[in-house]
C-alpha cells in the first residue's frame, strides 16, 4: 500500500534536473541544494528525507518530506520494521552497521515499486538486530 499521508514538510532548491527522482532518498550538496543521496555511509552526506515532487532544473523547488510518513521507492525488497537507507540511486534498501538511515519500512517494500517509511533520520550507528 502506497498512501500518501501528510507529514512536514520543507522546500528548497534542487541542485539540477530531479524530475526523475520523486520518492527517492535525499541530501544537500555542498550549497545547501537537494541532491538525490548516493552514499549511505558518508559522515557527512546526513539524509535528509525524502523528494516529493518532480523539479526539472536547477533552482527550482524542491519538497522534501523530514517526518512522519513518505512514499519511497524501493532499491530491494523487504519486510516491515526494517531500518532503511540508501543506494547508489537513492532508493530503499536495508541499514548495515554505520549507515545513515532514513526511517524503517511499515510495509514490506519491493525493489523498483513504491512503499512506506516511518522517517526516523539518524546519524551512522549500528543498526539493531
Amino acid at each position: 500500500m502506497a498512501n500518501n499521508i501528510d507529514g512536514p514538510e520543507i522546500t528548497l532548491k534542487a541542485s539540477g534536473d530531479l524530475s526523475s527522482s520523486q520518492f527517492c532518498i535525499v541530501t544537500l550538496d555542498t550549497d545547501g541544494k537537494v541532491k538525490v543521496a548516493d552514499d549511505a555511509d558518508d559522515p557527512v552526506e546526513a539524509l535528509i528525507g525524502v523528494l516529493q515532487n518532480k523539479p526539472d532544473a536547477a533552482d527550482e523547488p524542491a519538497v522534501v518530506r523530514v517526518g512522519g510518513i513518505a512514499k519511497v521507492m524501493g532499491g530491494a525488497s523487504l519486510n516491515e520494521g526494517v531500518w532503511v537507507t540508501c543506494d547508489g540511486t537513492g532508493y530503499a534498501v536495508a541499514s548495515v552497521a554505520n549507515d545513515n538511515n532514513v526511517g524503517i519500512t511499515i510495509d514490506a517494500l519491493a525493489s523498483g515499486e513504491i512503499g512506506r517509511i516511518l522517517l526516523a533520520q539518524t546519524g551512522g550507528h549500528v543498526v539493531p538486530t
